[in-house]
């Protein structure tokens, strides 16, 4: 009983920890001393974090005998390890002179007899590996023990988490900001000098690399000269006479042929394995892998923007590629007005308009980007204050209760604590969608397909928000004419996560003692599904950007402004389509339909 009491005690330390810290190493250490003192009583505690090949290295430790940090595990090496990664679940050797998986030479260092692992899982990958275990002697490690010490686990994958969030958040902030001073640095560049310079500054940041070279693509001839080069590694003399010695052409380089007919940017890791790009020019400058943007203006490209990595092969993410792609947007239109302006031989009068005309393009595009970034800011407020913090406690909570580990459990509680933590991670899931919208929208999100009731999904979504109805006084009508036990092939949580948000919308916004109906039936081989509502209803000067995101019709009524968008989105992902009709003062009627049997 002491021992649950100290377990509970410091499950709540960890739990403050997660909500106000962001510090990995501090979330750790307080981590592993509260499994080796209060869970259980071990000589050794370690956290190991993977590596990008595939070891795991020291990162944690309470009292190792040796610098943890001066450890490497290798899975190639080590079956025992190779089973956990391979489960994905903890394993437990208690006696290493019988179970041999475990590293010998690990064994005799740290005297060995038995171990405890615990794969740390963050996003459905291994993170790192805890191993407790003692010093010279067996442990005598519980079932109970070891129950606690994997939700004291799960807690730490929480907490790494919403690391990774906020340092994605920061960095997404950091970027917005990148781009908008770029933008607006751009827009008071007139000349081509003050436009290359700006240009330069903002695309190392961007891409960071000091090597950046600027060609432009001669329609006629089909080549592609070189133009200006911000480099540490050559000089524009030889830069230009290299190129010369190549002269590089649509027909002899391939990757250039594609940005520029294709409009489109390319990232290759490894230029020596893609047989697309001129090899002879990449052995020339020394170069292993590289970015390109074509430069567009006026719908037609008239140069491209090479980033190359000189003497080492480098990964590229698709957030780099896209932000770079962003710079070299917004230069485009200002480096081909500026060289417009300087080399058109036209009036004053002229030249002045056109100046105006790109001068009012880049403006509107800087308070474009503001007003997103102050929708931004306000969404990660939302996400990070409403959702994250208190879902994160009540979860590590609710996790223990369900478990028994602080007493046994009749059935009723089961039954509520089942559908807390069913409604939790719901939630979680939900922040997780939000914060990959991009993902979506960008065509690499992929839709679970499974055989499901689709009665039960509307049964279920109507049991979730069941309490909402009953506390507002609503009256819930469900009119089906669906046969009963009627299957589809359908992603069940995304459909359960649209039918949620509309259903949610219509109690917001219907009066108490009003009437919300779920109407489904089959048509054509589709399915068609309404959500229709009596409530306020939508003004008709709002309608038309009720899908678009981070768009609210009703500034008063808390929120992210994403839930449509993300519904249409996912919709269409199904093949189906979403409208609404809607008169203000007399409701909506929100409809969709999917099409059955097909993904």
């Amino acid at each position: 009983m002491v021992m649950e009491l100290m377990s509970f005690q410091k499950l709540f330390q960890m739990t403050k920890v997660i909500n106000s810290q962001f510090e990995l190493s501090e979330i750790l250490q307080v981590f592993v001393d509260a499994i080796a003192g209060e869970i259980t009583q071990a000589d050794l505690v370690g956290f190991f974090l993977k590596q990008p090949d595939g070891t795991f290295k020291g990162y944690k430790g309470n009292k190792l005998p040796v610098d943890i940090t001066e450890l490497l595990i290798d899975p190639k090496e080590d079956e025992f390890v190779r089973d956990i990664l391979r489960n994905q679940s903890s394993d437990y050797i208690s006696d290493t002179s019988i179970d041999l998986r475990l590293d010998q030479s690990k064994r005799q260092l740290l005297k060995i007899k038995s171990i405890l692992g615990i794969p740390v899982i963050v996003d459905n990958e291994v993170f790192g590996l805890v191993f407790v275990h003692d010093f010279g002697k067996p442990m005598n490690i519980t079932p109970e023990q070891m129950e606690v010490t994997e939700a004291f686990v799960n807690m730490a994958s929480v907490a790494i988490r919403n690391i990774r969030m906020f340092e994605q958040r920061q960095l997404l902030m950091e970027k917005q900001q990148l781009l908008l001073d770029a933008t607006k640095a751009l827009s008071e560049s007139l000349s081509v000098k003050d436009v290359l310079n700006t240009f330069f500054y903002y695309m190392r940041k961007a891409s960071g690399s000091k090597d950046i070279g600027i060609h432009l693509y001669n329609e006629k001839e089909h080549t592609i000269e070189p133009y200006q080069l911000s480099s540490e590694n050559v000089t524009m003399d030889e830069w230009k006479v290299k190129h010369r010695e190549v002269k590089l052409t649509i027909e002899n380089d391939r990757l250039l042929y594609e940005v520029i007919t294709e409009k489109k940017a390319a990232a290759i890791e490894d230029v020596y394995a893609d047989p697309r790009p001129n090899h002879k020019a990449f052995v020339s400058f020394d170069i292993k892998s590289i970015m390109v943007f074509p430069l567009v203006a006026k719908g037609s490209v008239y140069g491209v923007v090479a980033i190359p990595s000189i003497g080492k092969q480098r990964k590229y993410e698709a957030s780099i590629l896209e932000f770079c792609q962003s710079i070299s947007d917004a230069t485009a239109t200002a480096l081909s007005n500026a060289q417009h302006t300087e080399t058109l031989d036209h009036s004053v009068h002229e030249r002045s308009i056109e100046l105006q005309q790109a001068n009012f393009k880049l403006e509107g595009l800087v308070r474009e980007l503001e007003h997103l970034n102050e929708l931004k800011s306000d969404f990660i407020a939302t996400l990070s204050h409403e959702l994250r913090t208190p879902i994160t406690a009540v979860k590590g909570s609710v996790d223990i209760l369900g478990k028994g580990i602080l007493g046994d459990l009749n059935d009723s509680q089961k039954d509520l604590l089942d559908i807390a933590a069913k409604s939790i991670d719901r939630l979680l899931d939900q922040v997780n969608e939000l914060l990959d919208f991009a993902k979506m929208e960008n065509g690499k999100f992929e839709l679970l397909y499974t055989e499901a009731d689709f009665n039960e999904i509307v049964k279920e979504s109507v049991h979730i928000v069941q309490s909402l109805i009953n506390k507002k006084k609503l009256i819930l009508v469900v009119e089906t004419e669906v046969d009963k036990d009627t299957v589809v092939r359908v992603d069940k949580q995304r459909i359960l996560q649209i039918l949620l948000n509309l259903l949610s919308n219509a109690i917001k916004f219907t009066p108490p003692l009003g009437v919300i109906t779920i109407k489904t039936k089959f048509e054509d081989s589709l399915l068609t599904v309404e959500v229709q509502d009596n409530g306020i209803g939508i003004p008709f000067e709002k309608q038309k950007n009720i899908f678009t995101k981070f768009y609210q019709a009703n500034n008063q009524i808390n929120g992210t402004g994403l839930g449509l968008a993300i519904s249409k989105q996912l919709i269409e992902l199904h093949g189906g389509r979403i409208w609404f009709e809607s008169s203000e003062g007399q409701g909506s009627a929100f409809k969709f339909t999917l099409p059955i049997g097909k993904e």
